[in-house]
């Protein structure tokens, strides 16, 4: 190793602000220069993370794979000979299966798939099905180490294979506890520098714009809260959210709800929201749910295995199905008068804490 240094590759699907670019972000940070780190990156635009990549000291490689394009899998091969990993790790879910395979054939010893989603994130074809299906067989027979984010997301992509294999492990998301619990700013000096309404009872979300994330459901449930109390406030922010506009306009909110794109200062708006609400119908572990409570917000959230897993165990009193309008209407509405009873500010930071859990990924790279 020169220098020393553990020589490890990670490959991701882009450097847009999403759930895997933010997490390998953040454990880039954690790791200080530690490690000589090179991140191969599946598609070929520059994101909003970009400079946030390069500032970590990371080496940015962007290289697409396609599907199964003979040149490009000859040119990841060749890439990982040449650069001798001593660790190659792909976020890519089963999408890290030519990956994995390519990587064992240039005699990469330490091979990992880390899954960050708790189902498939594609319309379903015969093909489509039947390409995933044999590329999850290239990761389990070529991975050294398979780690997720979620028991859920295992038992999805494995089956029965979970836990008797001794290469899967469940390593929780990081988030900088102190980033979104500590404030010395009032909540009303924030939504003056944030200009957001100050006499309202704002209900927040994050999340770029996609069918899992449930914002069409989302806003239905926004109408019918205003239809009961005028005192409500919406803002979400992510990418594309404005896409949203024409379904507000048709609902007749448009005039209740602040769409914004992507923010850098998310613990800032999550300090001027009073609550938090997150109906996604698919996850893997999501890092803005994790935020928002660790921020200290009454959260209501989608009763799915990998939200599940976030909650205190048998705590189901925050979650509603990600179909039912009345009942996450009317949870918004007990929220509001009973903030306190809906709040995991302690569990929260206690479970994910990023020293504690990128320690376990940073020892499981390091160790065998």
């Amino acid at each position: 190793m020169e220098n020393n240094k553990l020589k490890v590759c990670f490959l991701i699907p882009s450097v847009y602000s999403g759930g895997i670019e933010t997490y390998l972000l953040r454990f880039l940070n954690y790791l200080s220069n530690s490690m000589d780190v090179t991140v191969i990156v599946r598609k070929s635009t520059k994101g909003e993370l970009y400079d946030d990549y390069i500032a970590t000291g990371a080496k940015l490689v962007f290289m697409p794979l396609g599907y199964f394009e003979p040149g490009k899998m000859v040119s990841y091969y060749r890439f990982f000979k040449k650069n001798r990993f001593d660790v190659v790790c792909d976020f890519n879910a089963n999408f890290a299966g030519l990956p994995m395979f390519l990587s064992k054939l240039a005699g990469v010893k330490k091979r990992i798939t880390f899954y960050r989603q708790g189902s498939h994130h594609f319309k379903k074809t015969a093909f489509r099905v039947a390409y995933t299906n044999f590329l999850n067989r290239l990761v389990y027979k070529y991975s050294t180490h398979i780690f997720a984010n979620s028991v859920s997301g295992l038992k999805f992509f494995f089956g029965d294979k979970y836990p008797a294999d001794p290469r899967f492990k469940v390593i929780r998301n990081g988030v900088g506890v102190s980033n979104f619990s500590d404030s010395q700013t009032s909540k009303s000096e924030l939504r003056e520098k944030l200009e957001l309404p100050r006499d309202k009872f704002i209900v927040g979300h994050t999340g770029r714009f996609a069918e899992a994330k449930n914002h069409f459901f989302l806003l239905d449930v926004a109408q019918k809260l205003l239809e009961a109390d005028k005192d409500f406030y919406f803002v979400l922010i992510g990418n594309n959210t404005d896409k949203l506009i024409p379904y507000s306009e048709k609902l007749g909110i448009r005039d209740s709800i602040l769409f914004l794109g992507f923010k850098a200062n998310i613990p800032e708006y999550l300090k001027a929201f009073d609550a938090f609400f997150f109906p996604s119908v698919t996850e893997g572990q999501p890092n803005a749910l994790i935020e928002a409570m660790i921020s200290g917000l009454p959260i209501v959230a989608s009763d799915i295995g990998p939200i599940m897993e976030c909650m205190p165990e048998n705590d189901t009193k925050s979650l509603v199905s990600p179909t039912d309008v009345p009942a996450a209407t009317q949870k918004i509405l007990e929220v509001k008068q009973n903030p306190e009873k809906f709040t995991y500010q302690k569990f929260a930071s206690e479970n994910f804490d990023a020293k504690v859990q990128f320690k376990i990924f940073k020892d499981s790279l390091l160790h065998h």
